[in-house]
């Protein structure tokens, strides 16, 4: 997988997270909680336009409320990133035994261990052929097996063409 890919996948999670984080019900009732209890306040008369008889303009409260908003998003958005990088974490890890690793990618190309690179490139275009997604277009269920086979596949494939010196 490319670097570039990597980093618009985890920029797409992390968009998702955030807003997500936004959509949590505890965070709109607190939003909501603020607006409604601004909502219920009694208006008082002021003396001039845009004064409270306390002294606190107009401008004053609503940047006290905008800071209040601000300070619930960058808390929501500091929750999603932490969860975010926390699967991060989860997917990245690096296999513990590389040697079990390659040998799963050759029982996923369906091939005896210690396999030629020709052999390999053999049985990824002959599995392709058989699982690619573009086969399965008309139903929905088969197409996402299709396409998570088609991913194994070609985890596999790149990870012994890099083993094997391809």
């Amino acid at each position: 997988m490319s670097l570039g890919k990597r980093l618009l996948d985890l920029a797409r999670a992390n968009l998702t997270d955030f807003r997500h984080a936004l959509q949590r019900d505890e965070d709109r009732e607190l939003l909501d909680a603020e607006r409604d209890a601004r909502a219920r306040e009694e208006p008082v008369e002021a003396s001039e336009p845009g004064d409270d008889p306390d002294g606190e303009t107009l401008g004053a409260r609503a940047g006290r409320g905008a800071r209040r908003f601000k300070d619930a998003a960058e808390e929501a958005w500091e929750r999603a990133f932490e969860a975010a990088r926390a699967r991060a974490g989860v997917r990245g890890d690096p296999p513990t035994d590389p040697a079990a690793e390659r040998r799963r990618w050759y029982r996923t190309l369906e091939l005896e261990p210690g396999a030629d690179l020709k052999e390999v490139r053999r049985a990824y275009r002959r599995l392709m052929k058989q699982y690619h997604p573009d086969r399965f277009a008309n139903d929905p269920e088969k197409l996402k097996v299709a396409t998570e086979v088609t991913r194994k596949l070609t985890e596999a494939y790149n990870g012994l063409s890099a083993h094997l010196g391809g």
